[in-house]
């Protein structure tokens, strides 16, 4: 049953994370009574902030606009004029780049003209940062990409979030579950209906701002939209991002923008959690496939691990990985390309053999099968110099999947392989928003009294994303979106 109580605010924010948290402080801000709603326990809020580095990109003019922002600038000092600048351009140029020129223009904009102020706004409600491995590693070549970091890195930055909005004077409430928006006979959106441990109810609202997350963690949904394979992928962040927002949103004739059959996702190891665990989500991608091979259950391979650098293909990677049997593949390496594996395939023991056929025996495959797969592929590799750091041309010739770089025969003992599957981190697809973070319909008019910000919001990236803006155009169109819905 339904109980229609008397709890009334000015702003409801839906979610727990990084735009949930800017939207409720910057609505607090204007002085409104405000509200956020946590579908997690204490324990496990913060949407996929916590799964974070918490890293941030914004314009800025090098060392000058850095040092107000940092909580320690000692790191800074040392560094001195040689951190360069990141401009607008520089920022548009990036993210046009990675997203094939498709990011709404209006938002990019919107993103780009207040990530500075939007970053220095946060310093000043209490969250600290340091300069970014990035920031300093970069510190001798134009443009730092990703400035500074929060401390602690993503749980630090939930963590100072709520401490903010303790401050400040956000109530809020966990384990509440939004199930559907509440609107009046002209239409605006006037409250929302949830549940929570006490049972169904009605809260009352002036503007409601759903910051609650992509549809990652929901099957039926990843199905729906990315396809079927994705239905087994891990889910490399927050178990409660199941699309509670874009059903809401879309029931009551929300807008849908973006890529909705994209995503965020990864080669993981096989025997990752089904869903994030914050002290492991970076210790178990495995993104060196283009120094050896992948293989699937048949012992066959299937696709190109050469075709790109990883970090612009891993995601598709991880798609041909889901598409075979069981979603289940084998990377193999020889003694030649070991040591250049990244680290953190340390965080799992490697099957090792002396041999070939013995590895795929100790992998549970045909030994025959995979023997022939890597036999085909040793007397198909070209002559070349294999240039580990770079897109070297050292291919492979009349072999079907072809291996386009940093083809070498896998013939020096011993042999290692890792067992992997795909996984998620969170989806492209949401809700069509203006740059007032208001809340479009499918005719392209706002919704009154609803906005969105973060995950759930569509239209920033396609075919890929640019590291440290997710969090970025959380955080600006949260504080945008928290600011609207507390005007009277």
């Amino acid at each position: 049953m339904v109980q229609d109580t008397e709890i009334s605010y000015d702003v409801i924010v839906v979610g727990g994370g990084n735009a949930a948290m800017c939207a409720a402080l910057a609505a607090r801000e204007s002085g409104r009574r405000v509200l956020l709603i946590e579908k997690a326990s204490p324990e496990d809020r913060g949407g996929n902030c916590p799964y974070t580095g918490g890293g941030f990109r914004f314009t800025h003019n090098g060392a000058k606009d850095l040092e107000p922002l940092l909580a320690d600038p000692s790191t800074l000092h040392r560094l001195g004029e040689a951190v360069g600048p990141y401009t607008a351009q520089d920022y548009r140029a990036d993210m046009l780049s990675r997203t094939a020129g498709l990011t709404d223009p209006d938002l990019l904009r919107a993103l780009i003209s207040r990530s500075y102020d939007t970053v220095l706004w946060m310093a000043q409600k209490g969250i600290r940062f340091e300069l970014s491995g990035s920031a300093q590693a970069a510190a001798l070549t134009p443009g730092t990409r990703v400035g500074v970091s929060a401390v602690g890195s993503g749980p630090g930055l939930i963590n100072m979030h709520y401490d903010a909005a303790r401050r400040h004077g956000v109530d809020v409430v966990y384990r509440t579950k939004m199930l559907e928006l509440i609107r009046n006979p002209q239409g605006a959106v006037t409250g929302l209906v949830v549940e929570d441990p006490d049972g169904v109810q009605r809260l009352r609202a002036g503007g409601v701002v759903l910051a609650c997350g992509g549809f990652e963690a929901n099957p039926q949904m990843r199905g729906d939209h990315l396809g079927g394979h994705w239905t087994r992928a891990k889910v490399r962040g927050s178990r409660h991002n199941t699309g509670d927002g874009h059903r809401a949103a879309m029931a009551i004739g929300a807008g849908a923008a973006g890529q909705w059959d994209g995503c965020h996702g990864s080669p993981i190891d096989l025997h990752a959690p089904d869903t994030g665990s914050p002290d492991s989500v970076d210790r178990l991608p495995r993104r060196s496939y283009h120094y050896g091979v992948m293989l699937n259950l048949m012992g066959q391979r299937f696709v190109d691990e050469g075709s790109d650098l990883p970090l612009n293909n891993f995601v598709i990677m991880g798609d041909a990985i889901l598409q075979q049997p069981e979603g289940t593949a084998f990377q193999v390496f020889d003694a030649k390309t070991q040591e250049l594996l990244e680290p953190r395939y340390g965080s799992a023991a490697a099957v090792t053999a002396g041999s070939v056929p013995e590895l795929a025996q100790r992998l549970g495959l045909n030994p025959q099968a995979v023997e022939d797969t890597i036999s085909q592929f040793n007397d198909s590799v070209q002559e070349g110099t294999f240039n580990p750091a770079a897109l070297d041309g050292k291919s492979t010739a009349g072999l079907t999947p072809p291996k386009s770089n940093w083809a070498q025969t896998i013939d020096a003992p011993p042999f290692s392989a890792y067992r992997v599957t795909g996984a998620i981190t969170y989806t492209f697809g949401g809700l069509k928003i203006n740059p007032g973070a208001q809340v479009l319909d499918t005719h392209g008019a706002p919704i009154p009294g609803l906005y969105a910000a973060g995950e759930i919001v569509g239209g920033f990236f396609y075919h890929d994303s640019l590291r440290a803006s997710g969090l970025m155009h959380g955080s600006v169109f949260g504080r945008i979106a928290g600011a609207n819905a507390a005007r009277p």
